[in-house]
């Protein structure tokens, strides 16, 4: 009975000992102190923009004939084309920048009521770019131009050579309009821009400026008349930045 009790006691004193530390409170666990607070941050749009007078025009033109056979067609075309071509080159345009950017033969058809579609003849054309940077000459030669047999007057591209440099040029005006725009808006609500949290770029290029003309136009007449006035504009290089910035 001495061996039971002793037993006993010793489990119930375990017991105690048990609970005890069941509802001892627990020590919390130690971490480092964390700012879980949102970072206040400023998104701004901003934009640069450039206009320079184009400084390069092509010229797109052409002599367009028509033939009964196709042999002939090819022929005339050939003799017409050249015509063009040294007159270009008599007005000071380089060889190099003569392309030929069109040259095309197929039939031509007409048609009437009582006949239907019928076989007129075979059409040849044969369309040049004519590049140039001296853009005071660009009247006179569509002017010579057409007197050498030109009948199909496409039109003209006004462009900028260095426009890499001018988008760079209006991509700072852009990130720099950007920066003077939050600096504002955060000293307005007593904050300072701390550092760029993104940024995306959008730049658009130029805007050519065409001058166009009909694509088969009448020239009878032209040729004796004064060069046409040809006005090339301006060139617009455009830059946008969209910045969000961090502030303190």
């Amino acid at each position: 009975m001495k061996l039971r009790g002793g037993l006993f006691s010793v489990i119930l004193a375990g017991l105690l000992v048990l609970g005890l530390a069941a509802f001892a409170p627990q020590a919390a666990p130690v971490h480092a102190a964390e700012d879980d607070s949102p970072a206040r941050t400023l998104s701004v749009v901003g934009r640069g923009q450039l206009e320079v007078k184009p400084d390069t025009a092509v010229i797109t033109l052409g002599v367009s004939e028509v033939k009964p056979t196709p042999n002939e067609a090819y022929n005339a075309l050939s003799e017409s084309i050249n015509k063009v071509a040294e007159a270009m080159k008599a007005m000071g345009v380089k060889e190099d920048d003569i392309q030929t950017s069109v040259f095309h033969l197929s039939p031509e058809y007409n048609w009437t009521q009582d006949r239907g579609q019928e076989l007129v003849g075979y059409r040849a054309t044969n369309t040049l770019s004519i590049t140039t940077q001296d853009l005071d000459k660009v009247p006179e030669l569509i002017q010579k131009a057409v007197e050498a047999g030109v009948n199909d007057l496409r039109g003209i591209n006004f462009s900028v050579k260095n426009s890499d440099k001018l988008l760079e040029e209006a991509l700072k005006l852009a990130v720099a309009d950007a920066k003077a725009k939050a600096e504002l808006v955060a000293g307005e609500f007593g904050a300072k821009v701390a550092r760029v949290q993104s940024v995306s770029v959008q730049d658009q290029g130029s805007s050519l400026v065409r001058v166009r003309a009909a694509a088969e136009m009448a020239m009878d007449g032209m040729a004796a008349a004064a060069p046409v006035p040809v006005y090339s504009g301006t060139s617009t290089f455009t830059a946008t930045v969209s910045v969000t910035f961090e502030l303190q």
